[in-house]
């Protein structure tokens, strides 16, 4: 039996910790923020994808799991960025028009690690479009809940927006995304006022999704399966109850039904018997800000 001496031990045990610190370092050193701007984020390295549901490297870490509640099928991504720039968000052909084409290849595009579908702002006329740092659309609906995301990356809900209350900046913080869907499903930790005359239906169970922020540059994309394929689909207030369990600090309701996508390393990872999927206008998503050196 190999016996090694208490301070040869020690000796070894100081070398292998400065050797991590230094390797920290240096892999730290390639950490960048990424311009606010539609630029894709830098391309990941396929080495970083630890398994389908797992993705990891000095500037992103992203886990995925599955679950089932209220006879409906669900899943959760979890997502821990190093810059608030690594949250962005990408249209089809550009905000100012409104096309659509596959998420998927929206999300390739970009070099998204993970990727959500939007607001679907295309889809109707009215809204408040902030997207990257620039306005597309400024027509508000008052009865319309807005997430604004602000430079920080903090997540804040704006009720009964109008034009006094929205500013290209908020409590000194410049906003650089804002979506005009809702409602609000969780606020400050607690599930939000969920109006019953809210348009979208909130006691049918649908397919549904929602972002979510669960902790300081720490997110949460749920989305759940639809009323076919052996799930019951959730109504607002149970997908709200959802998110809560599952830690959002502040979560808001996306574009639902056959645009409900959730898209890791290129490839759609939801209800993917579903051939109704629909062409879509917008994503959010998470990229790399290592450049892998």
């Amino acid at each position: 039996m190999l016996t090694i001496p208490l301070r040869a031990l020690k000796t070894l045990l100081l070398f292998v910790l400065i050797f991590s610190a230094v390797i920290s370092c240096a892999a730290a050193e390639n950490v960048y923020s990424l311009p606010v701007d539609f630029t894709p984020g830098i391309k990941p390295l396929p080495s970083n994808y630890l398994s389908e549901t797992e993705y990891q490297d000095p500037s992103l870490h992203v886990t995925i799991e599955t679950g089932r509640k209220d006879e409906c099928d669900y899943w959760v991504a979890r997502i821990k960025i190093s810059h608030p720039s690594q949250l962005r968000t990408a249209a089809a052909a550009g905000f100012e028009n409104d096309y659509t084409t596959k998420g998927t290849f929206i999300a390739k595009r970009q070099n998204a690690v993970l990727a959500i579908n939007g607001d679907y702002y295309s889809y109707y006329q009215y809204g408040y479009i902030l997207r990257q740092g620039k306005l597309f659309r400024d027509k508000l609906r008052a009865e319309r809940d807005v997430l604004a995301i602000d430079e920080d990356g903090n997540f804040h809900i704006l009720f009964t927006p109008d034009r006094n209350t929205m500013a290209p900046t908020l409590n000194g913080k410049k906003l650089i995304n804002a979506f005009h869907f809702g409602p609000a499903l969780v606020v400050d930790g607690e599930v939000g006022t969920l109006e019953a005359s809210y348009w979208l239906a909130p006691e049918s169970k649908r397919q549904r999704m929602c972002i979510a922020q669960t902790g300081e540059l720490e997110y949460m994309a749920l989305c759940c399966a639809g009323p076919l394929r052996g799930s019951q689909g959730m109504t607002l207030y149970q997908f709200a109850d959802l998110a809560k369990e599952l830690g959002a600090r502040t979560a808001y309701n996306l574009d639902g039904g056959d645009s409900t996508m959730m898209i890791f390393n290129g490839q759609k990872i939801n209800d993917k018997e579903n051939k109704n999927t629909r062409d879509i206008s917008d994503l959010i998503y998470f990229a790399s800000a290592w450049d892998g050196k």
